[in-house]
């Protein structure tokens, strides 16, 4: 019998089994070696493949936390169905439970990372990737112009275009659908977000010239089979989502959502005759196939589709027979996107994959008198290989990307197309060492040595090195630093789309004629930085503390500038200093049982040279900021309080406006605080209800458009200076229905 289970087992030359907890949750991760050390790594869906040897007596079984187990070849019983024991269950030892509050900062990760889990998203309404930042002590969230309604972020100090954004790392709604990207992923469909702060990964490209910012979406094999968020506020916006799950096959994994958004009202608390916010109607689809756990090879096939449809400016014909200035947005997108990885080397640590994309986006825009059209179609692959060198002290990452992205655009009557090719290669070698034993405090270091180089069609070659380094004093300090360069290229109307509905006549440095008159030159910086995060224990509970500091300096960079006169918007090239210093402290503590207390600080100086040699703080950056928030995590009642405090802020200088045209706006604006407040009620596993309130304190700027009597015939129109948000105070309510 054991000859003919022996026999079996090299003749199939593979060992096929699962890996689950007591309560039959898949292990994803756990290893399972042979007695020589190699072996493999069990799937997320807790099934693993071992390749079979002759010449090795046992499998051991094992996972972090779990008591490990080992079977003799003899005693084999195929398929190999382990159940792991948490150690201190199996042990008989205290057992210490930590609590998930959403939200982490490891001190193991090499780089400085902070996590956001899908129990932080719940915190808040969430209904769009944008709004998952209203909680964050580390990116901030603009509040959007009455005309576009564009919302985007700040990290370090700078607008978000200096932020990497990857949708499962790769890159996420950029172009021409960068202006919307956050709002067109809807949160619940949000299983994670991954913050990086300076200079990190080469992996996806060198564009992350303050950070990078990864999201990932819902995984068919892990999620639930069903789950239905239906919300509805008092600002007449209603959202519903659906996400559905199904395995069609042994290894294969489907599923599918739905976004519709709707946003009717027709707000003017100021009385000047324009909407508060633009009216929207978004649809958004996602269809995904998954293969895992399927021997040497996984993989995943994406389709995403989308409109989104604005419609903004006055509410009614004006007196007097003048036209309406009317605001039309429209976005249009189809993305097709897939990974596929290959693991089936004959050693372990070896893998290799394949991201690849392509994408056909369209918008459609007026904004009174002048249009603004365009199309891109792009195409991306990228590939990477991980090996080790020696042993796991020394692990090797290598890639390569292309990337083609050809753009047709027109505003007002001028063309702005561009053909855009980037090919490159990346080189990353990750050092790790740590020690620790008996009466010997832990200790470790981790260095990531990494250097990209691109060739640019338009800009040229660009070298991209990045140096992150990692010292544990201790198991509950971490101390980092980390120095590089990235690189990107501008998209000069739509990082400006909300200057495009103002009076201001668009002029840039490329006037003469070319084959690509988008194309304004690259941006490139430096980013230097430090970090601390250390846990101090009070009373028994553990406070988690984070400093950071770093330092922004452009080489190139394309300079807003609206403070030359007031008829035009000039866009040129650096010529001087442009720089950001940014500093965070931060502190979370569970203050009592199931009460988290949540405090930040941040100092943000950025400063430009404009034209004629004038190094000037740069508009609507706040130097500080700070955060407090208060939740309490129930098991049927849950409550979070949120408080954000924003300082003054330098808006652009007036004194150039002609005789007569009148300024609603100061020269700073105030600061100002905001109150948040969610309250959610879980009535059984399926489903919760939570209510709550935006704004609290009634904050809201009036007066936020210049010029807003004569659109089309005054001296000066502009809605670009907004610094509060234009809504008081908004009430909401949802429901979330999950099956598992």
């Amino acid at each position: 019998m054991l000859a003919l289970l022996l026999l079996s087992v090299f003749a199939s030359a593979q060992v096929q089994g699962s890996v689950v907890d007591s309560e039959g949750y898949p292990l994803a991760g756990a290893t399972v070696k042979w007695a020589d050390g190699t072996g493999t790594t069990v799937a997320t869906d807790g099934t693993f493949t071992l390749e079979a040897k002759r010449d090795t007596g046992s499998v051991t079984v094992s996972y972090l936390g779990f008591a490990p187990q080992t079977f003799q070849l003899k005693d084999l019983v195929l398929p190999l169905d382990v159940v792991l024991e948490e150690a201190g269950t199996a042990l008989g030892e205290v057992q210490v439970t930590v609590r998930d509050d959403g939200r982490s900062a490891s001190v193991l990760k090499a780089r400085n990372i902070e996590s956001v889990s899908g129990k932080e998203l719940r915190k808040a309404p969430c209904c769009s990737l944008a709004e998952s930042f209203e909680n964050s002590p580390v990116v901030d969230l603009t509040y959007g112009d009455p005309l576009t309604g564009r919302r985007e972020i700040q990290m370090l100090g700078l607008r978000g275009n200096y932020t990497q954004l990857t949708l499962e790392k790769r890159p996420m709604l950029d172009g021409l659908a960068s202006p919307f990207a956050l709002d067109l992923i809807p949160g619940p469909w949000v299983e994670g977000i991954q913050i990086g702060k300076g200079s990190g990964s080469l992996e996806s490209g060198a564009q992350g010239l303050t950070g990078a910012i990864n999201t990932e979406l819902f995984k068919p094999s892990l999620s639930p089979k069903f789950f239905l968020n239906a919300f509805g506020s008092s600002m007449g916006r209603g959202e519903l989502n659906l996400v559905a799950n199904h395995q069609i096959g042994k290894k294969l994994w489907a599923g599918g959502a739905l976004h519709a958004g709707l946003t009717a009202g027709s707000s003017d608390h100021d009385g000047d005759g324009f909407r508060d916010f633009p009216a929207r109607e978004t649809t958004v689809g996602l269809a995904r196939l998954f293969r895992q756990g399927a021997g040497n090879w996984e993989g995943q096939w994406n389709i995403l589709a989308l409109r989104d449809h604005r419609r903004g400016g006055q509410l009614d014909e004006p007196a007097g027979g003048s036209p309406r200035y009317r605001i039309d947005q429209n976005n249009e997108r189809l993305e097709v996107w897939g990974k596929t990885g290959y693991f089936g080397f004959a050693k372990p640590h070896q893998s290799l994959g394949f991201i690849y994309s392509t994408s056909f986006h369209e918008l459609n825009n007026q904004y009174g008198e002048r249009g603004h059209r365009g199309s891109q179609r792009s195409y991306y692959l990228n590939s990477l290989y991980h090996t080790r060198i020696v042993n796991d002290a020394h692990a090797l990452a290598l890639g390569g990307t292309v990337r083609s992205d050809n753009f047709t655009e027109r505003y007002d009557g001028t063309g702005f197309d561009r053909e855009e090719t980037t090919v490159g290669a990346f080189g990353e070698y990750t050092f790790s060492w740590e020690s620790s034993g008996p009466g010997a405090p832990y200790r470790a270091f981790t260095a990531i040595a990494s250097l990209r180089a691109d060739r640019h069609n338009l800009g040229g070659n660009q070298l991209s090195p990045r140096l992150n380094l990692k010292y544990n004093p201790s198991e509950g300090t971490a101390f980092r630093l980390s120095a590089g360069r990235g690189w990107r290229s501008p998209n000069a109307l739509v990082d400006n789309l909300n200057w495009l509905a103002s009076s201001r006549t668009l002029i840039t440095e490329r006037e003469e004629a070319t084959d690509d008159p988008g194309f304004l030159g690259l941006e490139s910086a430096w980013n230097l930085g430090g970090n601390l995060t250390t846990n101090v224990r009070v009373n028994g509970r553990d406070v988690q503390l984070v400093v950071d500091f770093y330092h922004t300096r452009f080489q190139d960079q394309i300079i807003l500038d609206a403070e030359q006169d007031a008829i035009t918007l000039n866009l040129y090239q650096l010529s001087g200093t442009s720089r950001a210093n940014s500093f965070m402290l931060s502190a979370n503590y569970e203050l009592f049982a199931l009460v988290d207390v949540k405090l930040a600080y941040k100092y943000n100086d950025v400063r430009q040279t404009y034209r004629g040699g004038r190094l000037r703080e740069v508009p609507l950056t706040p130097r500080h900021r700070a955060l407090a928030t208060l939740g309490y995590d129930g098991r049927r009642v849950k409550g979070h309080l949120n408080y954000q405090w924003v300082g003054r802020q330098r808006l652009i200088d007036f004194s150039a406006l002609p005789v007569g045209t009148e300024v609603a706006q100061p020269q700073r604006s105030p600061s100002f605080g905001l109150l948040n407040a969610q309250i959610t009620y879980v009535a059984n596993a399926k489903v919760e209800v939570y209510f709550g309130g935006e704004n609290l304190t009634g904050v809201r700027q009036s007066n936020a458009i210049i010029g807003a009597g004569a659109p089309f015939t005054g001296s000066y129109f502009d809605a670009t200076q907004v610094y509060q948000p234009l809504f008081g105070a908004n009430a909401y309510a949802g429901v979330r229905w999950t099956l598992q």
